[in-house]
């Protein structure tokens, strides 16, 4: 499982899914995608919670 705790890891995570992005099904690199767009999007939705907080 791939976590993201900060902007540079959100970069770098985020350049590496433009790499492979349209990896074929069953490949390597089209698991470690699922997994990096999973990762990602935790990472974003948890950054608007948190900026839904400072703003309440």
């Amino acid at each position: 499982m791939i976590t993201i705790n900060n902007e540079g890891e959100y970069e770098k995570a985020s350049d590496r899914a433009d790499e492979i992005f349209g990896a074929k099904p069953g490949t390597p690199e089209h698991k470690e995608l699922q997994e990096l767009l999973k990762a990602l999007k935790k990472y974003e939705d948890d950054f608007v919670k948190m900026l839904k907080g400072y703003n309440s």
